[in-house]
Protein backbone atom coordinates (compact mmCIF):
# COMPACT_ATOMS: atom_id res chain seq x y z
CA UNK A 1 0.00 0.00 0.00
CA UNK A 2 2.79 2.42 0.73
CA UNK A 3 4.60 1.54 -2.22
CA UNK A 4 1.31 2.40 -4.42
CA UNK A 5 0.75 5.74 -2.36
CA UNK A 6 4.63 6.68 -3.65
CA UNK A 7 3.75 5.64 -6.87
CA UNK A 8 0.57 7.97 -7.09
CA UNK A 9 2.33 11.17 -6.33
CA UNK A 10 3.57 12.48 -9.69
CA UNK A 11 6.73 13.57 -9.88
CA UNK A 12 8.40 16.10 -12.24
CA UNK A 13 11.85 16.82 -13.41
CA UNK A 14 13.37 20.18 -12.97
CA UNK A 15 13.28 20.68 -16.82
CA UNK A 16 9.37 19.31 -15.99
CA UNK A 17 8.73 21.98 -13.92
CA UNK A 18 10.05 24.54 -15.79
CA UNK A 19 7.92 24.06 -18.66
CA UNK A 20 4.87 24.28 -16.40
CA UNK A 21 5.85 27.54 -15.24
CA UNK A 22 7.87 28.71 -18.28
CA UNK A 23 11.33 29.34 -16.85
CA UNK A 24 14.06 28.11 -17.62
CA UNK A 25 15.74 24.76 -15.54
CA UNK A 26 18.14 26.87 -13.28
CA UNK A 27 16.04 28.99 -12.43
CA UNK A 28 13.70 26.02 -10.70
CA UNK A 29 16.77 24.93 -9.12
CA UNK A 30 17.22 28.67 -7.63
CA UNK A 31 13.73 28.57 -6.13
CA UNK A 32 14.41 25.06 -4.55
CA UNK A 33 17.93 26.55 -2.96
CA UNK A 34 15.95 29.57 -2.30
CA UNK A 35 13.53 26.99 0.05
CA UNK A 36 10.68 28.52 -2.34
CA UNK A 37 9.86 25.14 -3.84
CA UNK A 38 9.89 22.27 -2.15
CA UNK A 39 12.05 19.09 -4.04
CA UNK A 40 13.02 15.58 -3.18
CA UNK A 41 16.01 13.33 -4.35
CA UNK A 42 15.18 9.93 -6.22
CA UNK A 43 19.32 8.52 -6.98
CA UNK A 44 20.68 11.83 -8.53
CA UNK A 45 17.73 12.87 -9.90
CA UNK A 46 16.47 16.30 -8.22
CA UNK A 47 12.28 15.45 -8.13
CA UNK A 48 9.07 18.26 -7.66
CA UNK A 49 5.43 16.82 -7.04
CA UNK A 50 2.90 18.25 -9.17
CA UNK A 51 1.22 18.73 -6.16
CA UNK A 52 4.02 20.90 -4.60
CA UNK A 53 4.02 22.85 -7.87
CA UNK A 54 0.27 23.59 -7.74
CA UNK A 55 0.97 24.70 -4.13
CA UNK A 56 3.82 27.05 -5.56
CA UNK A 57 1.61 28.55 -8.47
CA UNK A 58 -1.08 29.03 -6.17
CA UNK A 59 0.80 29.80 -2.63
CA UNK A 60 0.13 33.11 -0.35
CA UNK A 61 -3.77 33.18 -2.11
CA UNK A 62 -5.30 32.70 1.45
CA UNK A 63 -2.60 35.41 3.30
CA UNK A 64 -3.97 38.60 4.68
CA UNK A 65 -1.74 41.39 3.95
CA UNK A 66 -2.68 45.16 4.38
CA UNK A 67 -3.77 47.30 1.12
CA UNK A 68 -1.35 50.37 2.02
CA UNK A 69 0.67 51.62 4.88
CA UNK A 70 1.59 50.12 7.59
CA UNK A 71 -2.07 49.82 9.40
CA UNK A 72 -3.98 46.46 10.13
CA UNK A 73 -4.33 43.12 8.27
CA UNK A 74 -7.37 44.75 5.69
CA UNK A 75 -8.09 40.31 4.23
CA UNK A 76 -6.42 41.88 1.15
CA UNK A 77 -5.08 38.59 -0.70
CA UNK A 78 -1.29 37.67 -1.44
CA UNK A 79 0.17 35.94 -4.27
CA UNK A 80 3.69 34.19 -3.79
CA UNK A 81 5.11 32.70 -0.64
CA UNK A 82 5.57 35.23 1.88
CA UNK A 83 8.59 34.93 4.61
CA UNK A 84 8.01 36.79 7.38
CA UNK A 85 11.22 35.60 9.08
CA UNK A 86 14.75 35.03 7.71
CA UNK A 87 14.88 31.61 5.62
CA UNK A 88 18.43 30.48 5.86
CA UNK A 89 19.99 27.96 3.83
CA UNK A 90 23.71 26.00 4.29
CA UNK A 91 26.76 27.64 2.21
CA UNK A 92 29.09 24.43 2.06
CA UNK A 93 27.54 21.27 0.83
CA UNK A 94 27.22 19.42 4.02
CA UNK A 95 28.41 22.07 6.69
CA UNK A 96 26.95 22.10 9.87
CA UNK A 97 26.50 25.26 11.38
CA UNK A 98 29.36 26.04 14.15
CA UNK A 99 29.49 28.34 17.64
CA UNK A 100 30.50 31.56 16.04
CA UNK A 101 28.44 31.35 12.32
CA UNK A 102 28.64 33.68 9.54
CA UNK A 103 25.31 34.29 7.95
CA UNK A 104 25.07 37.12 4.79
CA UNK A 105 22.09 38.19 3.93
CA UNK A 106 20.63 39.36 0.48
CA UNK A 107 18.59 38.04 -2.68
CA UNK A 108 21.34 39.30 -5.33
CA UNK A 109 22.88 36.93 -7.26
CA UNK A 110 26.40 38.45 -6.52
CA UNK A 111 25.44 37.48 -2.67
CA UNK A 112 25.98 33.78 -4.67
CA UNK A 113 29.68 34.96 -5.32
CA UNK A 114 30.05 36.12 -2.04
CA UNK A 115 29.08 32.89 -0.37
CA UNK A 116 30.92 31.01 -2.59
CA UNK A 117 34.11 32.57 -1.37
CA UNK A 118 33.81 32.53 2.09
CA UNK A 119 33.14 28.64 1.76
CA UNK A 120 36.58 28.42 -0.37
CA UNK A 121 37.78 30.10 2.70
CA UNK A 122 37.28 27.05 4.97
CA UNK A 123 34.68 29.44 6.81
CA UNK A 124 31.20 27.84 7.04
CA UNK A 125 28.41 30.18 6.15
CA UNK A 126 24.86 30.63 6.15
CA UNK A 127 22.58 32.87 4.01
CA UNK A 128 19.62 34.54 4.35
CA UNK A 129 17.18 35.54 2.02
CA UNK A 130 15.22 38.18 4.28
CA UNK A 131 14.58 41.78 2.69
CA UNK A 132 17.05 44.34 3.41
CA UNK A 133 15.46 46.54 5.62
CA UNK A 134 14.53 43.81 8.07
CA UNK A 135 18.46 42.84 7.43
CA UNK A 136 19.78 45.92 8.97
CA UNK A 137 17.83 45.39 11.78
CA UNK A 138 18.96 41.73 12.38
CA UNK A 139 22.46 43.17 11.99
CA UNK A 140 21.51 46.08 14.84
CA UNK A 141 20.53 42.99 16.87
CA UNK A 142 23.68 40.92 16.26
CA UNK A 143 21.72 38.10 14.54
CA UNK A 144 23.93 38.45 10.93
CA UNK A 145 27.37 38.99 10.06
CA UNK A 146 26.89 41.37 6.96
CA UNK A 147 23.66 42.42 4.90
CA UNK A 148 22.98 43.34 1.09
CA UNK A 149 20.87 46.26 1.25
CA UNK A 150 19.49 48.86 -1.84
CA UNK A 151 17.42 51.15 0.61
CA UNK A 152 16.11 54.46 -1.86
CA UNK A 153 15.99 57.60 0.95
CA UNK A 154 13.45 60.17 -1.22
CA UNK A 155 14.45 62.79 1.35
CA UNK A 156 17.66 62.90 0.23
CA UNK A 157 17.87 60.93 -2.37
CA UNK A 158 20.91 58.83 -1.57
CA UNK A 159 21.07 55.55 -1.41
CA UNK A 160 21.50 52.75 1.64
CA UNK A 161 23.17 55.92 4.22
CA UNK A 162 20.48 56.98 5.61
CA UNK A 163 18.86 53.92 6.24
CA UNK A 164 22.08 52.57 7.61
CA UNK A 165 22.17 55.84 10.24
CA UNK A 166 18.88 55.20 11.17
CA UNK A 167 18.30 51.47 11.43
CA UNK A 168 21.90 50.54 13.37
CA UNK A 169 22.59 53.38 15.37
CA UNK A 170 25.80 53.73 17.03
CA UNK A 171 27.23 51.03 15.60
CA UNK A 172 30.67 51.31 14.08
CA UNK A 173 30.01 50.01 10.78
CA UNK A 174 31.88 49.13 7.22
CA UNK A 175 29.79 49.99 4.41
CA UNK A 176 31.01 48.36 0.92
CA UNK A 177 29.84 48.66 -2.82
CA UNK A 178 29.06 45.71 -4.63
CA UNK A 179 27.59 46.95 -7.47
CA UNK A 180 24.99 49.21 -9.72
CA UNK A 181 22.42 48.09 -10.63
CA UNK A 182 18.47 49.03 -12.29
CA UNK A 183 15.49 48.89 -11.08
CA UNK A 184 12.27 48.91 -13.33
CA UNK A 185 9.25 47.17 -14.35
CA UNK A 186 8.61 43.30 -15.77
CA UNK A 187 5.95 43.25 -18.31
CA UNK A 188 4.81 40.96 -20.79
CA UNK A 189 7.69 40.89 -24.25
CA UNK A 190 6.76 43.61 -26.19
CA UNK A 191 5.15 45.55 -23.66
CA UNK A 192 1.47 45.69 -24.60
CA UNK A 193 0.03 47.43 -22.29
CA UNK A 194 2.65 50.58 -22.83
CA UNK A 195 3.71 50.77 -19.22
CA UNK A 196 6.49 53.45 -19.40
CA UNK A 197 6.70 55.20 -15.33
CA UNK A 198 5.36 55.30 -11.77
CA UNK A 199 2.37 57.15 -13.05
CA UNK A 200 1.56 54.22 -15.36
CA UNK A 201 0.83 52.14 -11.69
CA UNK A 202 -2.58 54.28 -10.81
CA UNK A 203 -3.71 53.35 -14.72
CA UNK A 204 -7.27 50.96 -13.99
CA UNK A 205 -6.49 48.60 -17.33
CA UNK A 206 -3.03 47.33 -15.22
CA UNK A 207 -2.97 44.54 -12.62
CA UNK A 208 0.47 44.81 -10.25
CA UNK A 209 2.41 42.36 -8.63
CA UNK A 210 4.01 43.77 -5.81
CA UNK A 211 7.27 42.65 -3.90
CA UNK A 212 7.18 42.35 0.75
CA UNK A 213 7.49 44.60 2.84
CA UNK A 214 10.87 45.37 3.69
CA UNK A 215 12.46 44.68 0.57
CA UNK A 216 14.22 47.28 -1.32
CA UNK A 217 12.66 47.57 -4.26
CA UNK A 218 9.01 47.45 -1.85
CA UNK A 219 10.25 50.97 -0.50
CA UNK A 220 11.17 52.26 -3.39
CA UNK A 221 8.04 51.74 -4.64
CA UNK A 222 6.30 53.09 -1.79
CA UNK A 223 8.48 56.49 -1.77
CA UNK A 224 7.82 56.77 -5.40
CA UNK A 225 3.95 56.70 -5.30
CA UNK A 226 4.04 58.70 -1.69
CA UNK A 227 6.05 61.38 -4.17
CA UNK A 228 3.86 61.26 -6.69
CA UNK A 229 0.72 60.97 -4.66
CA UNK A 230 -0.70 57.97 -5.85
CA UNK A 231 -2.81 56.73 -3.09
CA UNK A 232 -1.64 52.60 -2.98
CA UNK A 233 -5.59 51.66 -2.50
CA UNK A 234 -6.68 52.83 -6.01
CA UNK A 235 -3.59 50.54 -7.39
CA UNK A 236 -5.22 47.24 -8.79
CA UNK A 237 -2.75 44.17 -7.42
CA UNK A 238 -0.22 46.08 -5.21
CA UNK A 239 -1.78 43.86 -1.80
CA UNK A 240 -0.70 40.86 -3.82
CA UNK A 241 3.24 39.90 -2.57
CA UNK A 242 5.63 38.12 -3.95
CA UNK A 243 9.23 37.10 -2.31
CA UNK A 244 11.58 37.57 -4.60
CA UNK A 245 12.58 39.27 -8.07
CA UNK A 246 12.23 36.21 -9.64
CA UNK A 247 9.03 35.32 -8.50
CA UNK A 248 7.53 38.62 -9.52
CA UNK A 249 8.91 38.12 -13.18
CA UNK A 250 7.95 34.62 -12.95
CA UNK A 251 4.47 35.71 -12.50
CA UNK A 252 3.79 38.60 -14.88
CA UNK A 253 5.21 36.30 -17.54
CA UNK A 254 2.93 33.66 -16.54
CA UNK A 255 0.15 36.10 -17.19
CA UNK A 256 -0.59 36.15 -13.78
CA UNK A 257 -0.18 40.23 -13.80
CA UNK A 258 0.14 42.69 -16.15
CA UNK A 259 3.41 44.13 -13.93
CA UNK A 260 5.90 43.42 -11.83
CA UNK A 261 8.43 45.70 -10.22
CA UNK A 262 12.45 44.80 -9.88
CA UNK A 263 16.15 44.40 -10.74
CA UNK A 264 17.01 44.16 -14.15
CA UNK A 265 18.86 40.61 -13.75
CA UNK A 266 15.50 39.40 -12.02
CA UNK A 267 13.97 38.98 -15.75
CA UNK A 268 17.13 37.33 -17.00
CA UNK A 269 16.28 33.88 -18.39
CA UNK A 270 12.56 33.95 -18.33
CA UNK A 271 11.18 33.97 -21.61
CA UNK A 272 8.11 36.38 -22.66
CA UNK A 273 8.98 38.64 -20.60
CA UNK A 274 10.66 42.36 -21.20
CA UNK A 275 12.13 45.57 -18.94
CA UNK A 276 11.33 48.75 -18.40
CA UNK A 277 14.30 50.27 -17.11
CA UNK A 278 13.44 52.93 -13.97
CA UNK A 279 15.95 53.82 -11.38
CA UNK A 280 19.62 53.03 -11.00
CA UNK A 281 20.12 52.22 -7.95
CA UNK A 282 23.52 51.37 -5.29
CA UNK A 283 23.72 47.39 -3.74
CA UNK A 284 26.15 48.11 -0.67
CA UNK A 285 27.80 45.77 1.94
CA UNK A 286 26.85 46.29 5.74
CA UNK A 287 28.73 44.98 8.12
CA UNK A 288 29.49 45.72 11.95
CA UNK A 289 33.39 47.05 12.67
CA UNK A 290 33.87 44.67 15.53
CA UNK A 291 33.54 42.17 12.98
CA UNK A 292 36.16 42.99 10.11
CA UNK A 293 38.82 40.59 11.25
CA UNK A 294 36.78 37.57 11.26
CA UNK A 295 37.50 35.55 7.90
CA UNK A 296 34.67 35.89 6.46
CA UNK A 297 34.91 39.57 6.51
CA UNK A 298 38.24 39.80 5.55
CA UNK A 299 38.05 37.18 2.51
CA UNK A 300 34.52 39.22 1.08
CA UNK A 301 36.78 42.45 1.31
CA UNK A 302 39.36 41.14 -0.13
CA UNK A 303 37.37 39.77 -2.70
CA UNK A 304 35.20 42.85 -3.95
CA UNK A 305 38.07 44.77 -4.15
CA UNK A 306 39.87 42.25 -6.56
CA UNK A 307 39.34 42.36 -10.38
CA UNK A 308 38.14 39.06 -10.01
CA UNK A 309 35.20 40.48 -8.38
CA UNK A 310 34.63 43.20 -10.91
CA UNK A 311 35.26 40.63 -14.12
CA UNK A 312 33.05 38.04 -12.50
CA UNK A 313 30.24 40.76 -12.05
CA UNK A 314 30.72 41.50 -15.33
CA UNK A 315 30.39 38.08 -17.23
CA UNK A 316 27.03 37.34 -15.03
CA UNK A 317 25.97 41.17 -16.59
CA UNK A 318 23.48 43.69 -15.61
CA UNK A 319 26.01 45.37 -13.29
CA UNK A 320 27.40 48.84 -12.85
CA UNK A 321 31.33 48.43 -11.59
CA UNK A 322 32.44 52.03 -11.46
CA UNK A 323 32.19 52.13 -8.00
CA UNK A 324 32.26 48.26 -6.98
CA UNK A 325 34.96 47.93 -4.11
CA UNK A 326 34.02 51.43 -3.02
CA UNK A 327 34.34 51.75 0.98
CA UNK A 328 33.43 53.49 3.82
CA UNK A 329 33.10 53.46 7.61
CA UNK A 330 30.38 55.46 9.33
Amino acid sequence: MYYNAIMSIALLTAEEAAAQLKIKKYTVYELIKRGELPSSRVGKQVCISQSDLDAYLESGKVNARPAGGFGERSGAVSEGPLRAEPSYVIGPAGAVPAAAQTIISGQDSCIDLLTARISAAGDPVLRSYMGCYNALIALYNGRITMAGVHLWDRESGVYNYPFIRRLVPGVPLGVLRLAGRMQGFYVREGNPLKVRHWTDLARQDLTMINRERGCGTRILLDQKLAELGINTRMIRGYSRESTSHMACASIVARGGADLGIGCERGADHIPGLEFIPLQSECYDLVFPLSSRKIIAVEEVCSYVASGEFRRELEMLGGYDTSETGRYLEL
